[in-house]
């Protein structure tokens, strides 16, 4: 029986120590892991700042773009009521000769 006893204990004793190596291989593993993640966070980060610069630079544009065709449209606006204007004025002055003739 003592002699039983002893086999198990030495197998527990070595299946102790291969699960021992196999917890110092993954704690190896996992630092490994940890190091890879925080390399790879690293360059996510320094990618969405690469892009939130460019996004912000494409803003700046648009609102250039939006703010020339907001001037545009004002100026064409402005064009066309100088236009309507004088076209009022020719009607009006082409209706006066026309009276005058008449009389």
């Amino acid at each position: 029986m003592e002699e039983k006893i002893m086999n198990l204990l030495t197998e527990m004793n070595q299946d102790m120590k291969g699960f021992k190596k196999e917890f110092v291989s993954f704690k190896k593993e996992f630092v490994i892991f940890k190091k890879e993640f925080i390399s790879f966070k690293k360059d996510v980060h320094q990618r969405f700042d690469g892009v939130d610069g460019r996004l912000d630079k494409i803003d700046a544009k648009l609102d250039g773009i939006g703010y020339q065709f907001e001037q545009t449209n004002s100026l064409r606006s402005e064009d066309v009521d100088f236009v309507t204007a004088k076209v009022n004025k020719l009607e009006k002055e082409v209706f006066i000769l026309k009276s005058k003739n008449k009389v």
